[in-house]
C-alpha cells in the first residue's frame, strides 16, 4: 500500500533548519548526531522517533518531535559567556520562530517548551501531519460466463 506523501519526514527536518537559519543566519546548524568539533554558538536539531498512528480507515496522523539544542559560546571550554538569562531570551525568540514553519505550506508546531540543562538550551516542538494512504489498486472484474434455462 502506498502512502500519499505530500510532505516527507525530511521535508519537515529541512523546514525546521530553514526556519532557524532565517531567524539566526550567523549561527551554524547541525543535524543528525553530535560530533566532536562543534563550534559554539550553534544549534543542533535532533528528531525524535517519528510516530504514526491510524485515525480512521486510510487516515493516519504522523508526529515529528524535535529537540533543538543551542550550545552557547564557551560551551566547549565549560565557560559559557551566555548567562541563563540570555539563553531564556533566545528561547522566547524560538517560541515565535518555531510556532509556524513553511513546509510546502505553513504547519503549526505544538507542545512547545524549553529547559536549560548543563548550560545547553533544549527547545522542544512537535509538528503533527495528516497522512492519507492511497486506496489499493483493484483489479477489474474478469469476464463471467452465465447460463440460463427457460422452464
Amino acid at each position: 500500500m502506498e502512502v500519499n506523501q505530500l510532505i516527507t519526514v525530511n521535508d519537515v527536518r529541512h523546514a525546521v533548519s530553514r526556519a532557524l537559519d532565517a531567524a539566526f543566519p550567523d549561527v551554524p546548524i547541525y543535524g543528525e548526531e553530535i560530533k566532536q568539533g562543534l563550534d559554539p554558538p550553534c544549534f543542533f536539531v535532533k528528531l525524535f522517533p517519528v510516530v504514526q498512528e491510524r485515525q480512521q480507515g486510510r487516515r493516519y496522523i504522523r508526529q515529528h518531535t524535535f529537540d533543538i539544542h543551542f550550545f552557547p559560546r564557551g560551551f566547549e571550554t565549560g565557560r559559557t559567556e551566555t548567562a541563563n538569562e540570555d539563553i531564556h531570551q533566545l528561547s522566547d525568540m524560538l517560541y515565535d520562530v518555531m510556532e509556524y514553519i513553511d513546509c510546502n505550506g505553513m504547519i503549526r508546531g505544538s507542545g512547545l517548551r524549553h529547559e536549560v540543562v548543563d548550560g545547553v538550551l533544549h527547545f522542544f516542538v512537535s509538528y503533527d501531519l495528516h497522512v492519507l494512504r492511497q486506496r489499493p489498486a483493484s483489479s477489474p472484474m474478469q469476464a463471467m460466463d452465465m447460463e440460463q434455462e427457460l422452464k
